[in-house]
């Protein structure tokens, strides 16, 4: 933290410090507080909704805004917060519509004291605007990154890695050992893959993990066995991708083992040119996978 954004800081701390030492002289004191969260990646269009809210209301009503900024690049953090003291009511709704409008999100599960006592872990930067002016001399200070955009314009790539389109294996928990095997020769074509074992973080929920891997997905493999037409889980996939398939353009590929008859398979997929496994090895199973995918 620099000196001056200390200063800052330290400003905003005497304010709250102040405003707890008045509430506790005035019992009946009742406050609105409002806490938004930002992209630190994106700001500079907010500087103008902040004007806009500085010109028009005065410290008779709004008492405070701030802004909290946190420039650890493992955890970037950009909070905003509101507080009026004896609001008027149109105030109130103009500074929520704006910042609605400018992209912000209300955070009622996060308080103006949360921030406070945040103060002495070194967590935030700090500053409180008293007008107009203050948002051009102050705001960028805070943030010790640029934004997104500006690193676009000197050609830097922003979009996550590894974010193209990716091939969904419907497959049995069952058969989950045969399915694995036949991933990195897939990859060896230049075919990402997406698999659950792999794709899905822990903590999070496997259901809207799927989804979303079927979603943004634009190939499907069948892994079509007992196990997998016994599989109420292998039912929805094949559901979600037939619904898919009468709106879209997706690619299907269907592996059957030899004992499968084909009219086992729904009728939207039955003229669907399939793969049997006929007890053929890992490697010549998905090297004519890779082929028919290639050639769709």
């Amino acid at each position: 933290m620099t000196g001056t954004e200390q200063i800052q800081s330290t400003a905003v701390f005497n304010f709250i410090k102040e405003n707890i030492n008045y509430r506790k002289v005035r019992i009946s004191y009742m406050e609105k507080n409002y806490i938004w969260q930002g992209e630190y990646g994106k700001r500079s269009h907010l500087k103008a909704s902040f004007k806009e809210l500085l010109k028009e209301q005065d410290s008779s009503s709004l008492e405070m805004l701030a802004i909290f900024v946190n420039n650890n690049p493992y955890n970037f953090e950009f909070y905003i917060a509101v507080v009026y003291d004896i609001p008027k009511e149109e105030h109130v709704e103009k500074m929520i519509g704006l910042f609605e409008n400018a992209g912000l999100v209300l955070k009622n599960d996060l308080t103006f004291f949360m921030f406070m006592n945040s103060m002495k872990d070194r967590r935030f930067n700090s500053c409180a605007f008293l007008g107009e002016q203050d948002i051009d001399l102050k705001f960028e200070n805070m943030f010790d990154f640029v934004e997104i955009e500006d690193l676009k314009k000197k050609g830097y790539y922003m979009q996550p890695f590894g974010k193209e389109k990716q091939v969904f294996i419907s497959h049995s928990s069952k058969d989950k050992k045969d399915v694995e095997m036949i991933i990195p020769y897939l990859n060896g074509q230049d075919l990402p893959v997406w698999f659950d074992k792999y794709s899905i973080p822990v903590g999070v929920s496997i259901t809207e993990q799927v989804q979303r891997g079927i979603e943004e997905s634009d190939m499907v493999i069948f892994w079509v066995t007992d196990n997998f037409l016994n599989s109420n889980w292998c039912q929805m996939e094949m559901k979600a991708y037939i619904s898919r398939m009468i709106q879209e353009n997706i690619r299907i590929c269907i592996v059957m083992d030899d004992d499968i008859e084909i009219k086992k398979l729904p009728l939207f997929l039955r003229d669907i040119k399939h793969i049997r496994r006929d007890h053929r090895s890992v490697i010549e199973v998905a090297e004519e996978i890779a082929g028919i995918i290639k050639h769709m």
